[in-house]
C-alpha cells in the first residue's frame, strides 16, 4: 500500500533524526541514551524515545505517535476512516497527511 510505505519511511527518517540529534549533543546521557534506543525493538521504540527524551523532542515524538497509529490502523483494517465518526477519510487528505486520523468535517 502506498501509504503503508510513506509512513514508514517517515517514521524511519524521524528515527535518524532522533538520533542524529543525539549524536551531536555533547552530553553523556545523550550517548548512552543513542545506544539504549539502537538495542530496543521496533516496537518499543518509540515508548522508549518518548520516555527518556526531553522536551526538545516533542514534536518528533508526537509525529512518530500519529504515524505510528497510522500503520496501527492499517493493519486491523480501519486505515482511511475518521476516528470520530467512523466516515471515509477523503483520499486528497490522506495524501496530504498519510497519518490523517479525522474526516474533514470532525478536524474543523
Amino acid at each position: 500500500m502506498h501509504h503503508q510505505k510513506r509512513l514508514n519511511d517517515e517514521i524511519a527518517q524521524i528515527k535518524l533524526n532522533i538520533l542524529t540529534m543525539l549524536s551531536k549533543s555533547a552530553y553523556p546521557t545523550h550517548q548512552h541514551l543513542i545506544q539504549i534506543l539502537d538495542n530496543t525493538a521496533n516496537n518499543e521504540w518509540l515508548d522508549c524515545a518518548a520516555e527518556k527524551l526531553g522536551p526538545e523532542y516533542a514534536f518528533l515524538i508526537s509525529r512518530m505517535t500519529k504515524l505510528e497509529a497510522a500503520v496501527s490502523q492499517i493493519e486491523i483494517g480501519q486505515y482511511g476512516y475518521c476516528c470520530d465518526c467512523e466516515e471515509k477519510i477523503p483520499a486528497k487528505s490522506l495524501e496530504l497527511d498519510p497519518a490523517t486520523q479525522r474526516c474533514t468535517k470532525c478536524a474543523q
